[in-house]
């Protein structure tokens, strides 16, 4: 399964894209990577620059847990 960090990535274009969108190092991201996960810091400003196509979920679950579930009444 992909992670949320690797999406990223993928719809980026590449760690370097990302860092640039971000303003930080393609090594900054691959630190990222490795641990499997973006600082909660950071997931919403992620998130925001790719326009919801990863969401603050998907990127780190640790902090923001599972995503909520929409009712239908």
């Amino acid at each position: 399964m992909e992670t949320g960090i690797a999406k990223a990535i993928r719809i980026a274009g590449s760690q370097s894209a990302l860092g640039s969108l971000l303003g930080l190092t393609p090594q900054a991201v691959q630190k990222w990577a490795a641990q499997g996960s973006v600082p909660g810091e950071r997931c919403r400003e992620v998130e925001t620059l790719l326009s919801g196509q990863v969401t603050r979920y998907e990127l780190n679950p640790a902090v923001f847990g599972e995503p909520p579930t929409s009712c239908s009444n």
